[in-house]
């Protein structure tokens, strides 16, 4: 199912984030070890609101990038993780339903 497959690798990459998070120095860690968990809390949204699971990926991802930009890995980390988290989180969203009127 690529459903479970984007959210599985979605969810790897979070808890790299908070690995990395954990061995970085200063507010540095506490981003990564936050960016993490929302990565985490932002598939969970998903079935209820994809642009608020959307925002919450981003707000995970990209604030720990940013800190640590002189890295190769949390930069790329953070790529892959909008791109993957993206598409887990707009395969996770409920298709919108059609009416169908009855006579």
């Amino acid at each position: 199912n690529e459903h479970r497959s984007l959210t599985g690798l979605t969810v790897v990459l979070g808890a790299y984030y908070m690995f990395l998070g954990a061995d970085a120095l200063g507010p540095a860690g506490a981003l990564g070890i936050l960016g993490g968990l929302a990565i985490w809390a932002a598939l969970a949204l998903a079935r209820r609101s994809d642009r608020q699971a959307l925002a919450l990926l981003a707000f995970g991802a990209l604030p720990f990038a940013i800190a640590t930009w002189w890295s190769l890995v949390t930069p790329l980390i953070a790529l892959l993780t909008l791109a993957i988290g993206t598409a887990a989180i707009r395969s996770a969203s409920p298709a919108k339903a059609t009416k169908t009127s009855r006579p």
